[in-house]
């Protein structure tokens, strides 16, 4: 389990400590941060100090960063935005640098609710445009802090720019040891792709993984456990193989399916993990 990781957002009930503290109760050595209350308080030199401690005295690492996201995204629209995303984002890339992580996982998309026209014809033009303007600004930082953002897959069906394909002709200029790629597994479901493609459309600039899986009803619900068994996990195996991917394996479940605690979620997340892998 060396190279796995658990998202505190599994325990967003609790303080960081307590979160990190059930984490390492179930064998996983490493944590994604996922930077929301009551996990992280913005990314001032004093919260940046306080991470810094706690971890230095921890036996779960901080491996990668959730960074912030709704309006703090890569594919601004307008200007104003843009330098409102950048202030935002910037500060966090360097506490992540600070911390020694290896990634900051970044939403390159804005969700519908944010776009005025979501038919815009020109709309995917203009979100690129605006993911390759705030990469080429956030740049300098990225090398300075000498971390790597990743771009995820979102899960919003009929829209430009929701898969790994899609993303990574946007960001194949950028050298690779600052800009990749993560696949949110739950995400790609939701709109309808197959893990495994997605996984080959990433190949060697795949950096990450959230993995998660989906509930069926109604609604396809995502971030459950992936003992549900909705994707076909052997032949995702294979397919990482298939890529030689190098990355952590990131477990970002946060819903119960049966009635379970969260610390007995945790459990068997970390017992299917060690088992697939």
């Amino acid at each position: 389990m060396t190279n796995t990781s658990c998202s505190t957002a599994l325990f967003k009930d609790r303080e960081l400590t307590a979160a990190l503290d059930a984490i390492a109760e179930v064998g996983f050595p490493q944590a994604e941060l996922n930077v929301r209350e009551p996990h992280v308080y913005g990314a001032d030199a004093q919260e940046q100090q306080r991470l810094i401690n706690l971890f230095a005295s921890h036996s779960v690492q901080a491996r990668t960063m959730h960074a912030p996201s709704g309006r703090s995204i890569l594919g601004t629209l307008d200007q104003e935005w843009h330098q409102e995303s950048v202030d935002i984002l910037a500060p966090h890339i360097r506490m992540a640098g600070n911390l020694g992580l290896t990634e900051v996982v970044i939403h390159p998309i804005p969700s519908r609710t944010l776009v005025p026209d979501d038919a815009d014809p020109t709309l995917r033009q203009r979100m690129e445009d605006g993911i390759r303007r705030s990469l080429d600004a956030l740049l300098p930082t990225i090398e300075e802090a000498g971390v790597r953002v990743t771009l995820e897959n979102l899960p919003y069906p009929d829209y430009p720019l929701n898969n790994m394909g899609d993303l990574r002709s946007v960001i194949e200029p950028y050298p690779s040891a600052s800009v990749g790629l993560i696949l949110d597994f739950g995400h790609a479901g939701r709109v309808g792709r197959d893990p495994s493609d997605e996984l080959r459309a990433a190949g060697e600039r795949l950096c990450g993984t959230h993995m998660h899986d989906i509930e069926v009803g109604d609604d396809l619900v995502d971030h459950h456990s992936p003992a549900l068994g909705y994707f076909d996990w052997a032949a995702i195996r294979r397919t990482f193989d298939e890529i030689g991917y190098q990355g952590p394996w990131t477990m970002e479940v946060s819903k119960t399916s049966r009635e379970e605690s969260l610390e007995e979620l945790a459990t068997e997340i970390a017992h299917w993990l060690a088992g697939w892998l």
